[in-house]
């Protein structure tokens, strides 16, 4: 991700619980976006954080290339012999000139200087490229404890978000985004977690670690309680994520 010097620190050391506790995306949702592109020669993954989406990318490119301004998130990226890394901000891409088919940023555009960033798109962007924001929202769990998770989402945890984040729960529908739009399926992320791993994935959150800076960790800790008497003892829920996507041609 490329971001702010205030809002780097979020993600600079937490490649390892972002991979394991994260969700992943729906191949479905590569599939979607690669039938928009006529060329596939490549595809660039912007704040690609452990290379998930990057690799789903992978099968319909002759080369996928991620960048992300954390060197951490990049150690734990995957490897494919047709995707390839670089640590860079997404406002300054070390790509040649029209040369990528497809660029993708999910859940971190939140975090750039868009005219910078989108001024490097049409730069590295073909004729024909596509440029598709992905963010995936405010999750739900499917068993009656979502309501605890709801509750404390949003009348005790949500202060402790960075400002950055309200895009991500109106779905990217109020970030700038110059370009003719198209359409795409609605996709989903979905996850099957303990509620250990649950805990884990809240702790990959840039509210956790403002709660920490500001030394009220305990909101958390009480949060995490009632979440734990409500959780079925020692079972796994499906935890659902919905995606939303801005998706546009750059050159009209």
């Amino acid at each position: 991700m490329s971001m702010n010097k205030d809002t780097t620190q979020y993600f600079q050391s937490r490649g390892d619980d972002y991979a394991k506790f994260r969700p992943t995306y729906p191949v479905e949702l590569a599939q979607s976006l690669e039938t928009l592109v006529p060329q596939h020669k490549q595809a660039l993954d912007v704040g690609c954080g452990n290379g998930q989406l990057t690799c789903l990318l992978a099968p319909f490119f002759e080369q996928v290339v991620g960048t992300d301004v954390s060197a951490n998130q990049l150690q734990h990226a995957a490897s494919l012999d047709n995707v390839s890394y670089l640590h860079q901000r997404a406002e300054e891409l070390e790509l040649p000139d029209n040369s990528v088919d497809l660029i993708v940023v999910a859940q971190a555009a939140h975090w750039f200087d868009l005219a910078l960033f989108y001024s490097q798109v049409r730069r590295v962007a073909t004729n024909h490229c596509v440029i598709a924001l992905i963010s995936y929202g405010v999750p739900y769990i499917k068993a009656p404890v979502n309501t605890i998770f709801q509750q404390g989402y949003w009348q005790e945890l949500h202060s402790f978000w960075p400002p950055e984040r309200v895009h991500v729960e109106t779905g990217y529908a109020e970030l700038w985004f110059p370009f003719t739009e198209l359409e795409l399926p609605n996709h989903s992320c979905q996850k099957i977690m303990t509620f250990e791993e649950f805990v884990g994935y809240i702790k990959t959150w840039s509210a956790y670690t403002n709660a920490i800076e500001q030394q009220r960790e305990d909101v958390f800790a009480l949060f995490f309680e009632r979440l734990q008497n409500r959780w079925p003892h020692q079972q796994t829920l499906e935890v659902v994520w919905p995606i939303s996507v801005r998706v546009g041609q750059v050159f009209d």
